[in-house]
């Protein structure tokens, strides 16, 4: 509202166009709180609404309308009691692969937090490293003590979230570890032996040689070949679907009555069975 381009912008006028003092106070407050909160601040910066301010604003209207506009929030952080974050701590993200999770890494993280020099609060980038355990789960929270901004003698905190990408084949449940799998119509009708890959490369081959579900997938357990954990490793969950595939033209005739065959050949069994 201050900027040159601000259609409530008098520099003649304090202080600023139309605006009661009580309202000016309190959108002073929400500026000064955008300035030394990091994480409100790069909300500001990249465009997106803060915690309690909505956008950045240019016009009277626009301020006074931060009742009625919807703040982006992010997700509640939930930490055992007995490790409750302090006061001026700051939340960072970290995203990691699933391979990371799986087998442990360490990653730097940069970030913005204020700290006092010579008794003046600055703004400073910092840079730490974060341990990550191949126990750890997408959602965990790491707490770094005394890594959050420091107010005054109040020393906060550095709240690290991992938030893992997406797998093009894997997807973690807790422990367990499940893995989507294409098998030819060919091995769903008359079995075969299926090769796979598990997170760790490891080769695997299973035989097939019961008749595909009626409702899809077929599901297959292997122990021990999970998520790994501090008494060893979950579940490897293989959940196999039927690739389905166009006949070809020429094939059609052929294909159709070999169906037919197919479909008399379980009929007259069905019925000898009864």
């Amino acid at each position: 509202m201050c900027r040159e381009d601000s259609e409530n912008y008098v520099p003649t006028d304090f202080p600023i166009q139309g605006l009661e003092q009580q309202e000016y106070w309190e959108l002073l407050n929400h500026a000064y709180r955008t300035l030394i909160i990091p994480e409100m601040r790069a909300r500001y910066d990249a465009g997106y609404p803060s915690e309690e301010l909505p956008a950045p604003v240019r016009s009277r209207a626009e301020s006074l309308a931060l009742g009625s506009s919807a703040a982006i929030q992010p997700p509640p952080l939930i930490v055992p009691a007995s490790e409750q974050v302090r006061p001026h701590s700051i939340v960072l993200q970290c995203p990691v692969q699933l391979e990371e999770l799986f087998y442990g890494t360490r990653k730097d993280v940069s970030y913005q937090r204020l700290v006092n020099i010579a008794g003046q609060s600055e703004l400073i980038y910092q840079t730490t490293s974060v341990n990550i355990t191949p126990y750890m789960r997408d959602g965990e929270q790491i707490i770094l003590r005394g890594l959050g901004n420091q107010i005054g003698a109040a020393q906060g905190d550095l709240l690290v979230v991992l938030r893992q990408f997406v797998h093009p084949s894997f997807s973690a449940k807790g422990n367990d570890l499940v893995c989507n799998c294409h098998i030819p119509l060919s091995v769903a009708v008359l079995g075969g032996i299926v090769v796979f890959r598990g997170i760790d490369n490891k080769t695997f081959r299973l035989m097939l040689d019961e008749p595909y579900p009626l409702l899809p997938p077929l599901v297959k357990v292997i122990e021990g070949e999970g998520m790994k954990t501090r008494h060893g490793r979950g579940k490897l969950v293989v959940k196999f679907y039927v690739q389905f595939l166009p006949v070809p033209t020429r094939l059609r005739d052929e294909t159709a009555n070999l169906l037919r065959q197919i479909e008399g050949a379980f009929k007259r069994a069905e019925d000898a069975y009864n």
